[in-house]
């Protein structure tokens, strides 16, 4: 969420063309609008303080970010290249992708959509503070709530606590996140899994024990 979010602020504090404010389609502050909005390759696409707005999008922007938006619908009809859509501080968003997303990443959402054609268009999600998220896999319905998991396990904190969401087997799952000891987020069942291939590796790279005979 930083890079597109720092040229964001950019483009609202002066009036000069640079580098990272090219490199940015940004509409701010838009109400009640609905178009097709064709998207420079190569450009991150950052909607911030929208409300009431229907757009298609097309083109192959670098990233999705949505900032501080309300009642909005977005088809996307070509791909993201880095496969990362950033979501945050926004209420009633509802988006759908033609192609796949390789990370969402939710911060601070109240009831939020997301449609992909099946469960090989989605790798994974990390969020947080996240209310009344519906995940449409295909024909699958999958519907996730902070509150939900808040209710199994009270000592959540939703200004500290982050899960993470993938489909495994076929099946969802959602993990709380923890952090490796190089600050990677990762959950315990991947960690045990990278701790797991640690160990193979230093048996292989092991050298062999000298034989006195």
């Amino acid at each position: 969420m930083n890079s597109v979010k720092g040229q964001a602020r950019a483009l609202s504090t002066t009036g000069r063309v640079n580098a990272k404010e090219s490199a940015t389609h940004l509409i701010r502050d838009v109400k009640d609008d609905q178009k097709v909005i064709q998207v420079e390759d190569r450009k991150a696409f950052y909607l911030m303080n929208c409300e009431n707005c229907d757009y298609t999008i097309q083109g192959k922007p670098i990233k999705l970010s949505i900032e501080n938006c309300k009642n909005l619908v977005l088809r996307v009809e070509g791909k993201i290249m880095t496969g990362i859509v950033d979501i945050w501080r926004s209420e009633n968003i509802s988006l759908d992708f033609e192609r796949s997303v390789s990370m969402f990443q939710l911060d601070n959402v109240n009831t939020l959509t997301l449609g992909l054609p099946d469960a090989e268009h989605f790798g994974s999600m990390v969020w947080a503070g996240v209310e009344d998220l519906t995940l449409r896999l295909g024909a699958d319905v999958h519907s996730l709530s902070y509150s939900d998991l808040q209710s199994r396990n009270p000592d959540l904190r939703p200004d500290m606590d982050q899960f993470k969401t993938t489909v495994i087997d076929g099946s969802i799952m959602t993990e709380a996140i923890v952090r490796l000891d190089s600050g990677y987020p990762t959950t315990r069942a991947e960690e045990a899994n990278y701790q797991q291939l640690e160990r193979q590796k230093d048996e292989v790279l092991r050298p062999p024990v000298a034989n006195d005979d």
